[in-house]
């Protein structure tokens, strides 16, 4: 499916209406559950915020969406909220502004082994907690969003276990045309991370 089909059908389910993120009512995370999430990471010191996330299944034609806002810390690991899992996820469309870089990116992502994704995320994975070794399936999917447009992909219960499973490029686009103001969320993000970005610069390899 051409890019422009997978654009207009984000589109589409956004104009019909897109379900928010609610309390899960199904099985809570354990040895043996079948608990998923989705969530989103950046790099520490390369905060992000997500101005628009929507979830997509394609083979079932359900559609939702969760607004994440301000992601921050920590590369390759679980992240501090997650979108609602209703069933598996196919196409994903993803936009965000890079506080380090002051630029924003859009990516659409269709997945090409969806199924096979899910399989390797009901294998049991170790992971230490609280001084003791837990298992548990890697539950959670995770994008994480890179200085120039990386998105990297994975499957975890925890950043020890994770398993890289897509790699993609976003591409930038014009957030002022779009009316989109950063400035006082940039000044805030500057007084944590201005001293850092000066002494280091921004890494944009390696992720």
């Amino acid at each position: 499916m051409k890019i422009q089909c997978l654009v207009l059908s984000v589109c589409v389910l956004l104009l019909s209406g897109c379900s928010e993120q609610t309390a899960s009512e199904g099985s809570k995370p354990g040895p043996n559950s079948t608990y998923r999430s989705i969530g989103v990471v950046a790099p520490r010191h390369y905060d992000v915020w997500v101005d628009k996330f929507y979830i997509e299944s394609l083979s079932a034609d359900i559609g939702w969406r969760r607004p994440f806002g301000i992601v921050s810390c920590c590369w390759k690991s679980a992240p501090l909220s997650g979108a609602e899992w209703q069933t598996t996820p196919e196409l994903f469309l993803i936009r965000w502004f890079s506080f380090a870089e002051q630029q924003s990116y859009e990516a659409v992502i269709k997945l090409e082994n969806p199924d096979e994704i899910v399989e390797k995320m009901k294998e049991p994975a170790p992971f230490e907690s609280f001084g003791e070794i837990a298992v548990r399936p890697r539950d959670t999917l995770v994008l994480g969003l890179a200085p120039g447009g990386t998105v990297v992909l994975w499957i975890m219960n925890r950043g020890e276990n994770a398993i890289e499973v897509g790699r993609y490029q976003a591409k930038p686009y014009d957030y002022q045309k779009e009316g989109e103001d950063y400035t006082r969320r940039t000044e805030t993000y500057l007084e944590r991370e201005g001293d850092f970005l000066q002494k280091n610069g921004i890494r944009y390899d390696g992720w």
